[in-house]
């Protein structure tokens, strides 16, 4: 089975063939089942090592709808990228998978005025709703989140070349 997916736009496609296991499908389970309440992530693939739950968010594709209006940093849009961590990591313990491994959030992030620093301003904003503090006060017997990482296309090919990320053509590819 392939593990290289699109993104529901069809705007990119990551390559996650070097994973031991990789799905896009959690969107489909949950819908599925009528759980049109819960959140999920765009990508996870799971390594002999780490989980790794991937959200992908471009706002500046040339199809995109008025880009000026997205606001990375809005309470409501952090909520929202946080529960689709919490909700997707609840299914893949349900599920057995990366339990044990160390599990890392990836947030990549393309967005008009998209610098390092608003990146590192929204992945200390989404580091506050992630469990970090929570696993510091309750002794588990593994922790929910290790890491939070909120990077550009160009970053994520550099952190995780082993899993490139391309803008299909009339993206910017």
């Amino acid at each position: 089975m392939s593990q290289i997916f699109g993104d529901e736009n069809h705007s990119c496609k990551i390559d996650f063939s070097a994973a031991l296991w990789a799905t896009d499908s959690i969107h489909d389970i949950f819908h599925a089942a009528g759980l049109f309440i819960l959140r999920d992530v765009d990508f996870v693939a799971e390594t002999e090592n780490e989980l790794l739950l991937v959200e992908y968010k471009n706002a500046n594709l040339p199809q995109a709808s008025h880009p000026e209006a997205f606001r990375p940093m809005e309470d409501k849009r952090i909520n929202n990228v946080a529960l689709k961590y919490f909700n997707s990591l609840q299914f893949l313990q349900a599920m057995h998978r990366g339990l044990a491994k160390k599990k890392h959030y990836v947030y990549i992030l393309e967005c008009s005025n998209g610098d390092i620093v608003l990146r590192k301003h929204v992945r200390e904003l989404l580091a506050a709703r992630l469990p970090f503090a929570l696993q510091k006060q309750v002794a588990m017997p593994e922790t929910m989140i290790d890491s939070i990482e909120v990077l550009s296309i160009d970053e994520w090919n550099e952190r995780y070349g082993l899993f490139p990320l391309q803008l299909v053509d009339g993206n910017g590819a």
